[in-house]
């Protein structure tokens, strides 16, 4: 049976207290390092706190748990807390997520049945999971349009939502691009919900070496402020005449810079969501 043990270590010691424990075969723990979240021009950061303490964690396969227990106690010179995990606290499943549309985004072994309006999508643990207000705001755009024949491209793809969005809405071609090898999960997604036109780019597109081709009615950007910002040459660049981008993750303290450089590029705001300090924002060419 699984047990967690754990037991409460500074700051400043949790470092040498892990790299201990797994040098002497504890390889399964972590601790919650606290933090402290401040706002900046781009959104949010974080740092860690190097005082106070910190919540570590242990967890080991075993049918003597008071053994180990008294193991780890005497490696840490402190006491130690041990429960069993129940075989359910590991399966933490990804909520049905209703977008107030009629449509809704459902992992696939979630035990119900997918209706027509059906994203079946596995997530990740982060932006483009589908929890996040900005994806949420993104998809409700796109489910809203007709896609039919356009050509989209996907800057930040993550797991590919937005890309499966607008694919369910007709889109004749997608290109889904990222920094990071997601091809394997996007396509997974994707064959969920039985598409196979899209295409995965791993690169850096302000690169000069990363190459595209060809012009698109639609560009996604769900990054950051900064970020979309940085990414206006290229889109703009890559835009045909009459198309549309949807620019997200920005804040409500730094969206107005960014479609200003935006309308600088002669593309016009046509619509503005909120969820929370998170803005989305919709624009086209005259």
């Amino acid at each position: 049976m699984l047990y967690e043990f754990s037991v409460t270590i500074p700051c400043a010691k949790a470092e040498k207290m892990t790299q201990m424990l797994i040098a002497s075969g504890f390889y399964h723990l972590y601790h919650e390092q606290p933090i402290e979240v401040y706002s900046y021009h781009n959104g949010y950061g974080f740092t860690e706190c190097r005082s106070g303490s910190a919540l570590l964690k242990i967890y080991e396969e075993t049918a003597v748990p008071d053994q180990v227990q008294a193991r780890l106690a005497g490696l840490l010179h402190m006491p130690v807390d041990c429960q069993l995990v129940p075989e359910q606290s590991w399966q933490q499943p990804f909520p049905v997520i209703d977008l107030g549309n009629g449509w809704r985004i459902q992992p696939p072994d979630c035990g119900e049945a997918p209706h027509e309006q059906t994203i079946l999508f596995e997530p990740p643990r982060a932006f483009g999971s589908g929890l996040h207000g900005t994806t949420q705001d993104c998809l409700r755009v796109i489910l809203a349009e007709d896609f039919t024949g356009k050509r989209v491209l996907d800057l930040g793809t993550g797991a590919g939502l937005l890309s499966i969005a607008a694919a369910l809405r007709g889109a004749g071609r997608i290109v889904a691009v990222d920094i990071e090898d997601v091809r394997a999960e996007v396509l997974y997604n994707a064959g969920l919900n039985k598409l196979s036109r899209i295409e995965v780019l791993q690169g850096d597109v302000l690169d000069p070496v990363f190459r595209l081709h060809e012009a698109f009615d639609w560009i996604f950007a769900n990054i950051g402020g900064d970020e979309v910002k940085s990414l206006c040459p290229f889109i703009l660049s890559h835009l045909k005449q009459g198309g549309r981008v949807l620019l997200s993750g920005m804040v409500t303290w730094n969206y107005k810079d960014v479609v200003r450089r935006y309308a600088m590029g002669g593309l016009k705001q046509q619509l503005l969501a909120r969820s929370e300090e998170w803005i989305t924002v919709q624009m086209h060419t005259g």
